[in-house]
C-alpha cells in the first residue's frame, strides 16, 4: 500500500507523519521518525486524524440555508451552484456598496492564512480580520518584529541545550502549538533543566519550576518592568549587546525606574524577594530561552508586554545563541499577499480603530478590528459590513462577548461559511462550505515568524467527499468573480515560494512541489548570532529598546503598563457584586481552541470543560469539587465542572475556553452553556497599539448550578442512546 509524508496540521505544531492509503482511504496514520519537530512522536490530535476525516458529522458537500437564518433547516448544492450564488451575490454588493461592505474571518493560522489575506486584497476589502491574532501569537510577533525585526523560539533542536527557559503566560506542556511541541518541553523537564514560571494558576510546569511567580492576572507588563529595571540598576545585563547592539537603552531605564521592587511587588501581589530572586536567576542562567503565550496578549497591554518580556533573554546575553532565544531562520516566504491591490482610498476605510499595528503606520499588514468589524455589521458605524466569509473560524465561541457577536451576525445580508463541521456559527450562514483537513491539502508549511526549523510538506493524498482546500476556493472563487488572483493554480504559487527558497539557499535551488513531495520537508543548519553579522532588521540596525517605527506611528515607542480597564483596582465599585478574578483561556491536549469536541476519542480524554479554584474559594461560595458551577460576569453566565488546586491564588478562578456541545444538536449545539467569551470584553478600550481586548483578569462570581444536565446528555451521546 502506497505511504506519504505529510505534516499534520491539526494545530499550529508541525509533526511529520506517515499516512498508509488503500482503496483511496488513509488506513493508517503514524509519527514520521525522522520528522524534524517531532521526532518520531504525536499528539493525539493528529493521531486521530483517520477518526475526523471520515467521522459520519463531517461535511462533505456546500450547503445552502432554505429556512429563517438560525433555523437550522439546509438543502445540498453543487458546487457549481456553489460558486455560481457566490460570485453573483458578493459581486452585487462589491458593485453597489464598494469591497469594504464584504468582511472576511478566519482563525487558526494553518495552511490558508497567507491566502486568506491575499484573497481579500483581491477582492478589494480592507476589512479581513481574524478573532485570534489580536490575542493570540499577533502581539508577541509584532513584538519581535517592532524590537529585533524577527521573532524568536526555544533553540530546542541545536546541539546546545537550552541551560533554563524561562516560561511566561504558557503551559506548552499542554498546549504545544507555534512549531515548539509538547515533547521538547517535556524532554527539558525531564532533564532537569531549570524553569522560571510566570502564571496565576498552577500546572504541570508550575509543579516542576525552580522558580513559580503566581501574580495577580493583568499585571504581567509591571512584572516585566520590574524585571527590567533590576536587571539594569543591579547591572546584571549583558555589557557587550547593550552597548553595542541596542537602541534607546538609556530612555528603557528611565521607563523602567517607574517600577522600582516595591511598586512592582504592589502591582503583581508578589513577594519582592521573590521578583529579586527571579530577576538574578534569570540573569545567571546560561544559555536562557523563553517560551511565552496568549495569556499575556489576552489584554489592553498585550504589545508593549510583549515587547518587555521580548527584551529579557536579549538584555541577559541569551538573543539568537546556541541553546537560547533564537530568531527565525526565514526559510521560506508564505504566499504573496498582493497588499498593493488595495488603494490608498481603500486602506483607509479599514476598520482598524486607527491601532497602529491595524491600519499599516507599525505594521506591513492591513488588519481590521474584529469587534469593531462585527459591530459595524449591525450598527452601520463607520458604515454598513453587509457579507461576510468565515474561514476556519467559529466565530461564536472564538470571538469576544459572544452575545454581542450573535447579534451582528444576525445583521449581514449574505453569510458564507467553510469549515470540517456544522458549528454554531455555521447555522448561522446562508451558505456552509466542506473544508479540506490536513491530508486532503498541498501546501508548503513553513512560519517564518517563528524560531523555525524545517520547511515542511503538506501534500493532498487522498479525496474526502467534496471537500476543497481554503486556499482553492479562494483562488475558484476569485476567478468566477472575474478578479485575477495572480496565479492560475496553487501548484504555480508553491513552485514559487520553493523557487524562493532555493534563492534564498542555493543548496536547495531547483526542487518544485512534486520533488518536495519526496522529501517531506528541508532543514537547513541553523546559524547563531545574525545580527553580528547583517545587524537587526529595524529601522535603527539595531535592537530597538526604543522603537522607532512606534514613534513614527504616534505610539509610546517604550514598553509601558496600565491596570486593565475591569479589575479589583480598577473596578472597585464591582467588588461586591464580583469578589473574584477570571481569568480565561485554559487548553487541553485533546482539543484545538473549539475544534474536535464531536470526536469521541478525543471527548473520552476531556469531557466537560473545568473551572479551577482554591478548596477554600470552593467552600465560600457552597461548592464541592465536581459540581458544575456558574460563573458570571457583567456579561453574562456558563457553567463549567468545579475542580479544585492547593496552590490556587484564593481571590481567582480559571476557566477553560472553546467549549460547545455538540451533542446538544442544531441549531445551538449549547454555544452559550459553557463558552467562555460569553464573559469577555470586546467593547473598547483596547490596547493602544494592537487593539487586543480583555479576555482576562476579569471580575466574576462563582454559585452552585445543582440542574445541569450536561452530564447525562453526553452519557446519552456516547453510549449511542441520544
Amino acid at each position: 500500500m502506497p505511504e506519504y509524508k505529510a505534516a499534520c496540521r491539526g494545530c499550529h505544531g508541525g509533526c511529520m507523519h506517515i499516512l498508509t492509503v488503500e482503496d483511496g482511504r488513509v488506513v493508517r496514520v503514524r509519527p514520521d521518525p525522522d520528522g524534524p519537530l517531532n521526532r518520531g512522536r504525536a499528539c493525539v490530535k493528529g493521531m486521530s486524524i483517520i477518526e475526523q476525516m471520515y467521522h459520519p458529522d463531517r461535511l462533505t458537500h456546500p450547503l445552502r440555508r432554505i429556512g429563517a437564518r438560525g433555523d437550522g433547516r439546509w438543502e445540498r448544492i453543487t458546487w457549481e451552484e456553489a460558486f455560481g450564488e457566490m460570485a453573483e451575490r458578493l459581486g452585487t454588493l462589491r458593485q453597489k456598496h464598494g469591497p469594504e461592505s464584504i468582511a472576511l474571518i478566519t482563525g487558526t493560522g494553518r495552511h490558508h492564512l497567507p491566502q486568506f489575506w491575499r484573497f481579500a486584497n483581491v477582492l478589494g476589502t480592507p476589512n479581513a480580520t481574524s478573532s485570534g491574532a489580536l490575542i493570540c501569537l499577533g502581539p508577541r510577533k509584532n513584538a519581535g518584529d517592532l524590537t529585533a525585526g524577527h521573532f524568536a523560539g526555544v533553540d530546542y533542536y541545536g546541539e546546545t541545550r537550552p541551560g533554563g527557559i524561562l516560561v511566561w503566560g504558557a503551559n506548552p506542556a499542554i498546549s504545544g502549538a507555534d512549531g515548539e511541541l509538547t515533547f521538547h518541553m517535556k524532554d527539558a523537564v525531564r532533564e532537569g533543566i531549570p524553569l522560571i514560571v510566570v502564571d496565576p494558576k498552577p500546572n504541570e510546569l508550575t509543579r516542576a519550576a525552580k522558580l513559580w511567580l503566581p501574580l495577580r492576572p493583568g499585571t504581567d507588563g509591571a512584572l516585566a518592568l520590574g524585571i527590567l529595571n533590576l536587571l539594569i540598576s543591579e547591572k546584571l545585563y549583558d555589557r557587550d549587546f547593550v552597548e553595542n547592539y541596542t537602541h534607546g537603552f538609556d530612555a528603557l531605564t528611565a521607563r523602567c525606574k517607574e517600577y522600582d521592587l516595591d511598586r512592582a511587588a504592589k502591582i503583581t501581589d508578589l513577594d519582592p524577594a521573590l521578583i529579586r530572586e527571579a530577576a538574578r536567576l534569570i540573569a545567571e542562567t546560561k544559555p536562557l530561552a523563553l517560551e511565552w503565550g496568549c495569556a499575556i496578549e489576552q489584554s489592553t497591554n498585550a504589545v508593549q508586554t510583549c515587547r518587555a518580556i521580548f527584551m529579557i533573554p536579549a538584555l541577559t546575553g541569551n538573543y539568537d545563541v546556541p541553546g537560547g532565544f533564537v530568531e527565525s531562520m526565514e526559510i521560506a516566504p508564505t504566499a504573496d499577499i498582493l497588499l498593493d491591490r488595495l488603494s490608498p482610498e481603500m486602506i483607509r476605510k479599514c476598520v482598524s480603530g486607527g491601532y497602529p499595528l491595524c491600519d499599516g503606520r507599525a505594521s506591513p499588514k492591513l488588519f481590521a478590528h474584529p469587534w469593531l468589524t462585527m459591530e459595524a455589521m449591525k450598527t452601520g458605524e463607520p458604515y454598513k459590513i453587509r457579507a461576510l466569509i468565515s474561514s476556519a473560524n467559529n466565530t461564536l465561541i472564538s470571538a469576544p462577548d459572544s452575545r454581542h457577536t450573535y447579534e451582528c451576525l444576525q445583521a449581514l445580508e449574505y453569510f458564507v461559511y467553510m469549515d470540517f463541521f456544522r458549528t454554531p456559527t455555521a447555522e448561522l450562514a446562508d451558505l456552509i462550505l466542506p473544508a479540506a483537513l490536513w491530508p486532503e491539502v498541498d501546501s508548503v508549511f513553513c512560519m517564518p515568524e517563528f524560531g523555525d526549523v524545517a520547511a515542511l510538506c503538506m501534500q493532498k493524498v487522498v479525496q474526502v467527499g467534496e471537500c476543497m482546500a481554503d486556499e482553492d476556493v479562494f483562488l475558484e472563487l476569485s476567478r468566477r468573480m472575474g478578479l485575477d488572483y495572480g496565479a492560475q493554480s496553487q501548484r504555480e504559487i508553491l513552485d514559487g515560494i520553493l523557487a524562493e527558497l532555493g534563492r534564498r539557499r542555493p543548496e536547495y535551488a531547483g526542487i518544485d512541489f512534486e520533488a518536495f513531495k519526496k522529501r517531506g520537508w528541508i532543514a537547513p543548519k541553523r546559524e547563531y548570532y545574525g545580527y553580528k553579522r547583517r545587524g537587526f532588521q529595524t529601522p535603527t540596525g539595531k535592537f530597538e529598546l526604543y522603537s522607532t517605527v512606534l514613534e513614527r506611528s504616534g505610539a509610546d515607542p517604550l514598553p509601558a503598563w496600565q491596570e486593565v480597564p475591569e479589575s479589583p483596582v480598577s473596578r472597585p465599585d464591582m467588588r461586591e457584586e464580583y469578589p473574584l478574578i477570571l481569568t480565561t483561556g485554559s487548553r487541553t491536549t485533546p482539543f484545538f481552541i473549539s475544534n474536535n469536541r464531536q470526536i469521541k476519542s478525543l471527548r473520552r480524554r476531556h469531557p466537560f470543560p473545568l473551572v479551577s479554584m482554591h478548596p477554600e474559594t470552593g467552600v465560600k461560595y457552597g461548592i464541592r469539587e465536581g459540581d458544575w458551577v456558574f460563573i458570571e460576569t457583567a456579561r453574562g453566565r456558563i457553567t463549567q465542572k468545579a475542580v479544585f488546586l492547593e496552590e490556587m491564588r484564593r481571590d481567582t478562578v480559571s476557566c477553560e475556553m472553546g467549549w460547545w456541545y455538540p451533542e446538544a444538536g442544531a441549531p445551538c449545539y449549547g454555544w452559550d452553556e459553557s463558552n467562555a467569551n460569553i464573559l469577555t470584553v470586546g467593547r473598547p478600550p483596547h490596547d493602544p497599539v494592537g487593539g487586543a481586548y480583555q479576555l482576562r483578569a476579569l471580575l466574576c462570581r462563582i454559585y452552585p448550578n445543582p440542574d445541569c444536565g450536561i452530564e447525562a446528555r453526553y452519557e446519552a451521546w456516547m453510549s449511542g442512546k441520544a
